[in-house]
């Protein structure tokens, strides 16, 4: 019975979290296609499938001592900022009026805590996938029209399946720091979207190898971060502690109370 209420609750979330924010989707999927159009009148031509999904995802070089302003990559910010904002809404929204109710029906706060890990997951693999169904599908429309393609070489020599490894080192980091977001949110969602937000400013300025936000970016993956973090792995034990303060967080503590 208390296997069937948890599988509910997980597709009452799936709804919910990912199939009701129709509104966030269409935003995306509108960001990548003016990126698309304005980096096609840049470079006067179009441009490669394979090197429009490396911009998007490139983040910024490493940043040395003699650089006193950079530009930060405005694309790469922005996609991750988004992305904050969505994990922190999702999960702010089951803390209101209806969250309560939820709650009581499933009968247990660690499970409807762990639905909500499951849920922050699913959303930032679909939201990854649908950045890159985007930019697969304008690139591809656009060649069938027109024929001029321009290679704008974004990351050199970095092929196609270093390119699906490094993506799928991103996406890991990026479920760790939305499940520690979704902790923070149970206090205050507000709080949470600031801190990803500080995060990813000390990510994009940071001047050394050995820090994990380094894996958000293709373009210090190719210059060879991963071979400086000497254990992945932490990735994973992150989301493992996260997870279990978060069910501290909702077996100790009135999280309604603070609202």
């Amino acid at each position: 019975m208390m296997g069937e209420i948890m599988l509910e609750q997980l597709r009452y979330d799936m709804i919910t979290g990912l199939f009701h924010h129709k509104k966030r989707a269409l935003l995306v999927i509108i960001s990548v296609l003016l990126t698309y159009v304005f980096m096609c009148f840049s470079y006067r031509g179009l441009i490669n499938t394979a090197d429009f999904i490396k911009l998007l995802f490139s983040g910024m070089s490493y940043i040395t001592d003699e650089k006193r302003f950079v530009i930060p990559n405005g694309i790469w910010l922005a996609i991750n900022l988004v992305l904050a904002f969505h994990i922190g809404m999702i999960v702010n929204d089951d803390l209101g009026s209806y969250g309560k109710l939820r709650l009581m029906k499933v009968g247990s706060r660690i499970k409807w805590w762990m639905a909500k890990v499951v849920l922050v997951s699913a959303s930032v693999v679909a939201y990854y996938m649908l950045i890159l169904a985007a930019a697969c599908s304008t690139a591809i429309i656009s060649l069938i029209c027109r024929t001029v393609v321009v290679n704008v070489s974004i990351i050199q020599n970095i092929t196609v399946p270093e390119c699906m490894k490094a993506i799928a080192m991103l996406v890991s980091v990026s479920i760790m720091i939305s499940i520690v977001q979704a902790v923070i949110t149970l206090i205050d969602y507000k709080i949470g979207i600031v801190c990803v937000g500080l995060f990813m400013a000390y990510t994009m300025y940071d001047r050394t190898h050995a820090f994990i936000g380094n894996y958000l970016m293709l373009m210090r993956y190719y210059q060879g971060i991963n071979n400086y973090i000497v254990n992945v792995s932490i990735v994973y034990g992150v989301i493992i502690m996260a997870s279990i303060v978060g069910i501290i967080i909702v077996k100790k503590c009135a999280i309604y109370i603070w609202r």
